[in-house]
């Protein structure tokens, strides 16, 4: 009786073990799958920002030749660019969001700074080849800021520049630039326009605004 007893105890902890280790490899399966998924993601993404980088350096040297004919189509193709690089970015804020933070991460959120950085230089190139025919927003701010408080206001100028470019549309490009990861690209603007502190907004490569706007007196700065 006594022998059935420890056996029936033992057999129980067994089956209670495997249990908890399939749980556990399930688990892990699904986590390292998930975690696979996104380094796939991200070095995907570096390919095609690679071949992005380069399509906006050669249209760049395009724009330096550009004549008054050819306005409309290179100002089509800026905008495209633009609305991808915006969609491409949403990516890198979710996983920021999430807290998923490594060195690829990383190395991805500089290459996607640089990116549009040369994506603002086309359009002010742009704009003196094709006089004016739109305006820029660069919003320079904390790519890493140091508290949460930080953060949420962030966060609600962005949200208000969001909305500056949905009433505007095409006449506006909107550029998120994160302005302290030690980029030399970015710091030579920063010091070009003289911009000391972070968040700023940045209004046809003129106006700098700090801290909170609302979207009418931003507005107001535009053509």
């Amino acid at each position: 009786m006594v022998y059935k007893i420890i056996n029936n105890k033992f057999r129980i902890f067994v089956e209670s073990l495997l249990v908890v280790l399939v749980i556990f490899m399930v688990g892990f399966s699904i986590g390292f799958y998930i975690e696979f998924s996104r380094t796939n993601k991200i070095a995907t993404n570096y390919l095609e920002h690679e071949i992005e980088a380069l399509d906006l350096k050669l249209q760049n040297y395009y724009y330096q030749t550009l004549n008054s004919a050819e306005c409309d189509a290179a100002i089509e193709q800026n905008f495209i660019f633009a609305d991808k690089i915006y969609s491409d970015g949403l990516l890198l804020e979710k996983y920021e969001e999430a807290n998923q933070i490594t060195d690829d991460l990383a190395r991805e959120k500089k290459r996607y700074v640089l990116l549009k950085t040369e994506l603002w230089l086309n359009s002010i190139v742009l704009k003196e080849k094709c006089n004016d025919p739109f305006d820029t927003i660069v919003y320079f701010y904390s790519g890493d800021p140091s508290d949460n408080l930080a953060l949420s206001k962030q966060k609600v100028i962005s949200n208000v520049l969001k909305e500056v470019k949905e009433n505007r549309g095409n006449s506006v490009v909107l550029i998120p630039i994160a302005g302290d990861l030690g980029l030399g690209a970015v710091d030579v603007q920063l010091r070009a326009h003289d911009i000391s502190d972070l968040p700023a907004i940045l209004i046809n490569e003129d106006k700098i605004l700090y801290g909170y706007h609302d979207v009418e007196e931003i507005e107001g700065y535009l053509r």
